[in-house]
């Protein structure tokens, strides 16, 4: 299965400032995030990021997302979501239900503690980056701080509006 990890980020790799607020994101960024959701009829979230985002904003979070598959990883085996998503415990396990229901790319959209999962398990294979033009001195990283390496190999960028970049690179096998 082809994992491509999709973030919006500041500059300086920042998601959200430390309380998980993004409100430094532009709105047409979340429009261009949904028509990606619908093309790869899934998304495939960490537990925090999926509390942030359904906690803070009613009218732009995981809810509105049209795609049939909704996935929540988390470790918590307590952890209760509202029906329309289902609740994985692993990366490898997000892999099997996906590739169960015939999908083909696992759209992973974070947080920073899932992707760096996913990247030190060797799953992800591409990387998507819009970077937005304003910068965050403190808050929380798009990859979280961990022991691996990752090289990359620019494949294609596009300048977006409002001054926002759009990069996309290939995970290089090593």
């Amino acid at each position: 299965m082809k994992v491509i990890l999709d973030m919006a980020i500041s500059p300086n790799g920042m998601i959200a400032r430390e309380d998980g607020d993004e409100d430094w994101l532009p709105s047409e960024g979340w429009d261009d995030f949904l028509v990606e959701a619908k093309k790869f009829n899934n998304i495939v979230m960490g537990r925090e990021t999926y509390n942030q985002v359904t906690s803070r904003y009613e009218d732009y979070n995981f809810d509105n997302v049209l795609c049939d598959h909704k996935l929540i990883v988390t470790r918590n085996s307590e952890f209760k979501a509202p029906s329309v998503y289902t609740v994985v415990n692993s990366p490898q396990q997000a892999i099997e239900y996906l590739e169960s229901k015939n999908i083909e790319t696992l759209f992973l959209i974070g947080g920073g503690k899932l992707n760096s999962e996913f990247i030190k398990l060797k799953l992800v294979n591409q990387i998507q980056l819009t970077i937005n033009p304003y910068i965050i001195g403190k808050g929380r990283s798009f990859i979280a701080p961990e022991d691996f390496d990752l090289p990359l190999e620019l494949i294609e960028t596009k300048a977006l509006s409002n001054g926002r970049i759009w990069a996309r690179y290939n995970v290089k096998v090593q």
